[in-house]
């Protein structure tokens, strides 16, 4: 997509609607992989996360957020991963409990912005304001 000279290129707005998605980079079968993954629960210490391709328990791995342009990385270990979803005609899909080891002061702003995003839709979903 090109961007006109001087404008700065922003995602449409039904990326910027779904503070869920991240990426995952952590290692499958000894070679690291990154793959984008849902958030299903998060706190300041660790996530619960969907996604394709098993990720092995105690490995470490990183999370990736991207808030305000920007893309911050935080230090994790998986703490267990298993299948929630398998068939034939579709991808495994895979439910992983991530542990935050470091979280820097930006990383931990990002973190509360994504927390609250997912208190409002679960609110809203469960017929909350």
């Amino acid at each position: 997509m090109k961007r006109a000279l001087g404008k700065r290129y922003t995602r449409p707005a039904r990326q910027r609607q779904n503070p869920r998605r991240l990426r995952i980079a952590g290692m499958t079968d000894g070679i690291m992989t990154l793959q984008m993954a849902e958030a299903l629960d998060v706190t300041l210490r660790g996530a619960l996360v969907a996604h394709q391709g098993m990720l092995e328990a105690q490995s470490p791995c990183f999370l990736q957020l991207e808030t305000k342009g920007e893309l911050l990385t935080i230090r994790c270990r998986v703490v267990n991963s298993r299948v929630i979803s398998s068939g034939r005609d579709e991808d495994p899909r895979f439910e992983s409990m991530m542990e935050f080891l470091a979280v820097n002061p930006p990383a931990e702003q990002a973190l509360t912005i994504l927390i609250q995003a997912l208190g409002a839709r679960g609110s809203r979903e469960a017929g909350g304001p």
